[in-house]
């Protein structure tokens, strides 16, 4: 009981501290532009009167030197800022999320915030909901091993999801749930809150898709093509809505050569340029400390989780674990970007389902 108590102080202050610091370091990156741009075209404005609200919301809301370094440090962001056009071509890759763009209208509109405000606290709120969730998991074990989420919080980043104007926190609040419902069984439930995740994020697909897979381990084989069917139709439908330009037109902007203007970029696929990027950002990844926890934890949870599934130990937990971990790695080798940010909506269930083999069988929550 004393150590229950002790946990129960210290999630106080850990998620205070959580708090505290996305609160305060809220990070205005470009993507906010983006994102309160598509917002305003959603809500019916022209692109000319987007891209004015946009930049003079911005101009508002932070110090003339992040604006500065927003709207025209480099010749992409100046030629997005001189152009509305220009920002206009860009919004396919944004619109691709419309659940985060009618959430942050929903947030907007009941608070009176701004889209910028707005994406702050849904990354806020939902980077107290996941630290809550490991926590209120851990909370009744036994021992020291109640505490294990503490550690657990700060190596699945949410610090940093909660700091980004950006769907990945959201999304991961909305997956994490998913994976918790797929740990007890309630197979309708999880499959609906993945299906969900694919409006935040449709890349989601990955292991969405995987997971879908998953009942016919126990010879259930309808819901499995269910799931295949729903999950692309989704995709596709979001995809094919908003006129995207497709995988290697945005493989090519993002990480090839940065296009000021997508409206007519259609460069042939290269092979040969692919795998240059796809192993010079292996070996950035592997060379960089700052990108290679995301990569470390993922191959750990891979292997760890495989070795335990040849031995038969908490086989459930331990596959739906290397399914995650797996679906990370092809999400790279899809779209080898070497930021946390793209894989934490997977990696953080990963982390959090994964840590189950360090409960008692009978604790666990998938011991039913």
């Amino acid at each position: 009981m004393i150590l229950r108590i002790l946990n129960i102080f210290l999630a106080i202050f850990v998620i205070g501290f959580v708090y505290q610091k996305t609160a305060t370091q809220a990070f205005y990156n470009w993507d906010a532009v983006a994102y309160t741009m598509a917002v305003q075209l959603d809500e019916g404005k022209t692109t000319e009167e987007a891209h004015e609200y946009t930049y003079q919301t911005l101009e508002r809301e932070v110090d003339p030197g992040l604006f500065q370094a927003l709207c025209c440090s480099g010749q992409y962001r100046q030629d997005q800022y001189a152009n509305a056009e220009n920002l206009g071509s860009m919004m396919p890759m944004y619109a691709l999320k419309p659940g985060y763009i009618l959430l942050i209208r929903a947030v907007k509109d009941i608070s009176g915030f701004s889209e910028y405000q707005s994406m702050k606290y849904i990354s806020i709120a939902s980077s107290l909901i996941l630290s809550l969730i490991f926590f209120l998991t851990f909370i009744f074990q036994r021992g020291v091993i109640q505490f294990l989420w503490i550690p657990l919080v700060f190596l699945s980043q949410i610090l940093f999801l909660g700091k980004l104007m950006t769907p990945d926190a959201i999304t991961t609040v909305i997956f994490i749930g998913s994976i918790y419902f797929l740990i007890k069984k309630n197979l309708y439930l999880s499959f609906l809150l993945m299906a969900i995740s694919l409006a935040f994020r449709p890349d989601m697909i990955v292991a969405a898709g995987l997971l879908g897979l998953t009942p016919a381990i126990d010879k259930k084989y309808k819901m499995p093509i269910f799931n295949s069917v729903l999950f692309l139709s989704i995709y596709f439908f979001i995809s094919t809505s908003i006129d995207h330009n497709g995988w290697w037109s945005h493989f090519y902007t993002s990480l090839v050569s940065t296009q000021s203007n997508l409206d007519t970029f259609n460069p042939d696929f290269d092979s040969s340029k692919y795998f240059e990027i796809l192993l010079g950002n292996l070996n950035w990844v592997l060379n960089d400390i700052n990108y290679i926890t995301w990569f470390a934890t993922t191959l750990a949870i891979l292997v760890v989780s495989l070795y335990l599934l040849i031995g038969k130990k908490h086989t459930w937990i331990n596959i739906i674990s290397f399914v995650l971990a797996l679906a990370i790695i092809i999400k790279f080798l899809i779209f080898p970007k070497v930021d946390a940010r793209v894989y934490l909506a997977i990696l953080v269930p990963a982390i959090y389902v994964f840590s189950f083999n360090l409960f008692p069988n009978k604790e666990r929550i998938d011991s039913t």
